[in-house]
């Protein structure tokens, strides 16, 4: 029966893998939209090479979704008319920094150190910002906001050194398991951020913290994506959009499509001239979150969602394994209780024979008869006792 089930389970799992070869698609539509969007982010740079009212954070985003859809040109014009590109934005934000982080702020510091990683800057400052925020999540994660803390961990992960980016989710796990005990929840933008930096960091998917991020988000989106997204919340929105489509590993999921569909609705949130709400940080925004599902193979792309079918399939396993064994203890408690009687028969006959053989038989023909019996009898009587002493103590133990 185990076996049986055990490859009924298998057979499951292989199929389930076997899906994950399909790929998730936008609609050429959407795609169309995206490329309008990275277009109107590349018309809006200032010709000094910043977005936003000179902002680190929003120019860090912008550069983060402009890598991330694979956008490393160095040069560009700028509506026709100025110079614009990658290399200048690059170089603001190399003279915007303070020795080797962006004001102490580590959110900011951790978006703008993925986007460098990722167009392949490794001059001699990006390893002096790697220096910091390896620093900082080791000495003080207690300063920063878990939001923070994640996309760090993000940072790490970009920069090559997953052991200390899992330590920080330890931390952060901690952190939430807290606030859980509290009766408290993280909001949309907040957990939206942790849990993608969780995936990215394979942080164990069996956990009870990951699984009430995942619930949380869901039932926030479902609500959502009923009442309809408002421009104050895109940007919660986008965030929590980017954790639950990280996690889910690119599945097309009914409440993902539903979301995206969302997002795209024009003119209400996606606007005539290529951008959410003809915003840079929100255009931004929504790119990074809408990557999680554009054209992937999903088994390369996102492999703990790999990790996750096997794990639900392990979880299986072990029930029957575990049934098994309650079986089998069942099965030698019986075993065991047989000894055990078969023991009180034999010893009840060996103290018959004794006191027989010692009170009530003089003839020594007689004696002898009993004393050979006694010996077979007795090393018998010895033996089941012993093992059945013996299961004893193991179920003791």
């Amino acid at each position: 029966m185990a076996e049986s089930e055990i490859g009924r389970i298998f057979s499951s799992l292989i199929h389930e893998i076997r899906k994950l070869e399909k790929t998730r698609k936008l609609s050429i539509e959407e795609d169309e939209l995206l490329n309008r969007a990275i277009q109107w982010l590349k018309n809006h740079q200032h010709p000094e090479g910043y977005w936003g009212y000179e902002s680190v954070a929003d120019t860090g985003l912008v550069l983060l979704a402009l890598a991330t859809y694979g956008i490393k040109e160095r040069k560009w014009v700028i509506k026709g008319k100025y110079g614009g590109g990658i290399q200048k934005s690059v170089q603001w934000l190399k003279d915007a920094l303070n020795v080797d982080n962006w004001g102490k702020n580590l959110w900011d510091t951790s978006i703008c150190l993925q986007a460098l990683l990722r167009l392949g800057v490794t001059e001699d400052w990006i390893v002096r910002v790697i220096q910091w925020v390896r620093k900082e999540c080791k000495e003080n994660p207690e300063k920063y906001p878990i939001h923070h803390l994640a996309q760090a961990v993000n940072a790490l992960v970009e920069a090559g050194f997953p052991e200390d980016a899992y330590n920080v989710c330890k931390f952060i796990a901690n952190k939430e398991e807290e606030l859980m005990k509290k009766g408290q929840v993280l909001d949309l933008y907040v957990a939206g951020q942790v849990l993608d930096a969780l995936t990215r960091a394979k942080f164990d998917l069996t956990s009870s913290i990951i699984t009430n991020l995942e619930t949380n988000l869901r039932k926030s989106l479902e609500r959502i994506g009923n009442e309809g997204i408002s421009e104050a919340s895109f940007q919660d929105v986008t965030m929590a959009f980017m954790g639950l489509a990280s996690f889910l590993g690119g599945e097309d999921n009914p409440l993902i499509n539903s979301i995206t569909a969302e997002l795209f609705k024009t003119p209400e949130r996606f606007k005539y001239d290529g951008s959410w709400y003809h915003d840079a940080k929100k255009t931004a925004f929504a790119l990074i979150g809408i990557s999680k599902i554009k054209d992937i193979r999903k088994v390369n792309e996102f492999p703990n969602r790999i990790y996750r079918i096997i794990t639900r399939y392990q979880r299986e396993v072990v029930k029957i394994f575990d049934s098994f064994k309650e079986r089998e203890m069942k099965r030698m408690s019986v075993v065991k209780k047989g000894y055990f009687w078969i023991s009180v028969v034999y010893c009840s006959i060996i103290a018959s024979l004794l006191i027989s053989l010692i009170f009530g038989i003089n003839d020594s023909m007689c004696q002898l008869i009993i004393s050979t019996l006694l010996v077979p009898i007795s090393l018998s009587a010895a033996v089941k006792a012993y093992f059945s002493y013996k299961g004893r103590l193991k179920e003791q133990g």
